[in-house]
């Protein structure tokens, strides 16, 4: 059995429509039988005679409804008879045809009815009825058919049109996600690197911390591939892989490193991009603090703000150089965020792409000294 919960294809969609369309084309004639039988059971005929309700519901139900049926003919027209600009001729004679035979048809089974109900309040002969009919009914049938025929149209350009429109938006979020990819497989091996790097670093004064060391990165990089396909992962998860590149970091830059990470309990299952923290953590530690220096620090703040989840990453280094300018949503040190590092760089980018202009990201510099990174997502769980 078809999981209803999955998502739709396009071609699910449109033939799901194809199907509502039939039904509901189908079905609305028994509102004007509905009414036409009422009007013979409250008003009469013109010959004044009264019908009791089950007869004129039979009568008029019958009459209609038999455009339930002419209208599938409609539709399965308009599935095959597309309507061509360069072929209008050919479409307009199909139409004629269909109008003319259909009309008739219809024509020569009403007045059947006609004669055979109609014989309940009056004895009336087929020809009559027929006569009749084809006085005040036959151009009816022709309006029906090309109203009929109009509004089959309608629905299907309108289902063209949300085919397109889907297709079009599915192949926006593959590109969308294949540029996110791509993005996050060039930062995780920056990532990667750097972490080997301090290892590297190490096995030259102290193989066991170095040994330590590479359990940690070996922990870092089994949760980097956990989230590995997932543009969002929770802030706790997110956490994890920080507090796993600290301890390597803190190989590096000793234990005067001190890192206070604080987390709204609101905000610990919100949704994040994955590596969002660590590469604006490495920027401080890069750009900000020395290694051996004491007394340096890191604070990681996350707290959700009504609809928001504010970031905020402060250290008490050097601060940014150069001037402050304005790009957009991102204040940067000049001449570009490009200067500050692939981490950084990709992390606006992966930011615009999952916002697009509803997110926030500025970089300052503090007046204490330091730098402080100010991040304004909206919250998801």
């Amino acid at each position: 059995m078809t999981n209803s919960s999955l998502p739709l294809t396009i071609a699910d969609e449109g033939a799901r429509l194809r199907r509502l369309t039939r039904v509901l084309f189908a079905s609305i004639w028994v509102v004007p039988s509905s009414l036409a039988a009422l009007q013979l059971t409250v008003v009469g005929d013109t010959s004044g005679v009264h019908y009791g309700i089950g007869t004129a519901l039979l009568w008029q139900g019958s009459a209609w409804m038999l455009w339930g049926l002419w209208s599938q003919l409609i539709l399965t027209l308009v599935d095959r008879v597309q309507l061509d600009t360069a072929r209008v001729l050919p479409w307009l004679a199909l139409h004629a045809g269909f109008t003319v035979m259909i009309s008739a048809a219809n024509v020569l089974a009403i007045a059947w009815l006609d004669h055979v109900f109609g014989a309940v309040g009056q004895v009336t002969t087929y020809a009559f009825a027929l006569r009749v009919v084809i006085v005040n009914h036959l151009d009816i049938q022709v309006v029906l058919y090309w109203a009929v025929l109009g509004a089959a149209y309608m629905v299907e350009f309108v289902r063209r049109y949300r085919e397109r429109d889907r297709a079009a938006a599915e192949l926006e979020q593959k590109l969308a996600r294949t540029q996110l990819e791509a993005l996050r497989m060039q930062l995780n091996p920056h990532f990667l690197f750097n972490a080997l790097n301090s290892v590297a670093e190490l096995m030259e004064m102290n193989v066991k911390e170095a040994q330590r060391t590479l359990i940690r990165v070996s922990d870092l990089l089994r949760l980097s591939l956990r989230s590995a396909g997932q543009s969002l992962i929770p802030v706790w998860q997110e956490i994890e892989l920080v507090e796993l590149y600290l301890q390597i970091a803190r190989v590096r830059y000793g234990s005067g490193l001190d890192v206070d990470i604080d987390v709204d309990p609101n905000a610990v299952d919100l949704l994040v991009p994955s590596f969002l923290l660590q590469p604006i953590v490495e920027n401080a530690l890069k750009h900000g603090l020395a290694p051996g220096h004491p007394d340096q620090s890191i604070a990681v703040r996350l707290v959700r703000v009504g609809g928001s989840l504010e970031i905020v990453v402060e250290d008490n280094g050097k601060g940014l150089d150069g001037l402050l300018t304005t790009s957009g949503r991102f204040l940067a040190a000049v001449p570009s965020v490009d200067g500050l590092g692939i981490g950084l760089t990709n992390t606006r980018s992966r930011l615009a792409m999952l916002y697009g202009d509803r997110y926030a990201f500025r970089m300052s510099n503090q007046s204490t000294g330091g730098c402080r990174v100010d991040i304004r997502l909206p919250a998801q769980s």
